[in-house]
């Protein structure tokens, strides 16, 4: 029998080491025209976007006319299920195994990757799994939610920076009638991000943007975890507003203009 050494019994496992990357892994959460796809397409090139609502035209002609040398590449997806049904089971799964392949190559070649919206995303890898919604069916969320977590994680151990692009929806809750004093369910008023709801856990950094217009935007910062100068969050940007490369530079206190480039 061979003989083990004893001298560490630890060595079976990995010692951890200080690495430190130099990318963003965020949401961008907010309602539409707050900047949310601007902040990400500022990010340094090659950009690669996968996009889902068909919105990209009038924001990536502004970056591309302001700096024409930026490389940015777009992959749309037809992606527009309706109420009669004319989008079948069979079309959500090859959109998503088309995203999955177009998804691993672009990790491996670009600089950031965005994926607006995830919102969208997310319905798709729902649909694909499960059919058509149906209100208060019993679904097993597990091989849908590890999907969902493979694009997340996949970006992890790479030097890319990758965003998500997340709608808003009404919040719903315990509701006081003020007139009878009962309590319902329905609209609290407050609007929260739509989409994977374990997608927060598994960034790095959450970014809230507000306002439609130069002059009112703001982005506040959530949490931050993993790679990030922790004292950025629960912070709020006014104007002016932050562009992508100020904000890794807070981010990432030690790193130069020129890796944000």
């Amino acid at each position: 029998m061979a003989k083990i050494s004893t001298s560490n019994p630890l060595a079976r496992f990995p010692r951890a080491v200080h690495e430190l990357k130099q990318r963003v892994i965020g949401i961008s959460a907010g309602e539409p025209g707050s900047r949310k796809t601007s902040f990400w397409l500022e990010a340094p090139g090659p950009v690669v976007v996968f996009s889902f609502d068909q919105g990209m035209e009038g924001v990536v002609n502004r970056i591309v006319e302001e700096n024409p040398s930026k490389e940015i590449y777009i992959s749309e997806y037809d992606w527009v299920p309706d109420a009669e049904g004319n989008f079948t089971q069979e079309q959500a799964q090859e959109i998503r195994d088309r995203f999955t392949d177009d998804y691993e190559h672009a990790l491996h070649n670009a600089r950031t990757v965005l994926i607006d919206k995830e919102t969208d995303l997310w319905s798709i890898f729902r649909y694909a799994e499960f059919g058509a919604p149906m209100a208060d069916q019993q679904k097993d969320f597990d091989k849908v939610n590890a999907r969902m977590r493979r694009v997340v994680n996949a970006a992890k151990p790479l030097d890319i920076n990758l965003g998500f692009v997340d709608s808003l929806k009404d919040e719903w809750g315990a509701v006081v009638n003020k007139k009878t004093g009962a309590v319902g369910r329905g609209p609290t008023g407050e609007r929260i991000r739509s989409g994977f709801n374990e997608l927060d856990g598994l960034v790095h950094v959450e970014l809230y943007h507000t306002g439609h217009g130069a002059k009112t935007w703001t982005m506040t910062v959530g949490k931050v975890r993993g790679a990030g100068n922790p004292e950025v969050a629960d912070q709020t940007f006014r104007e002016p507003v932050l562009t992508f490369p100020e904000f890794a530079l807070l981010m990432f206190p030690g790193s130069k203009e020129s890796d944000w480039e």
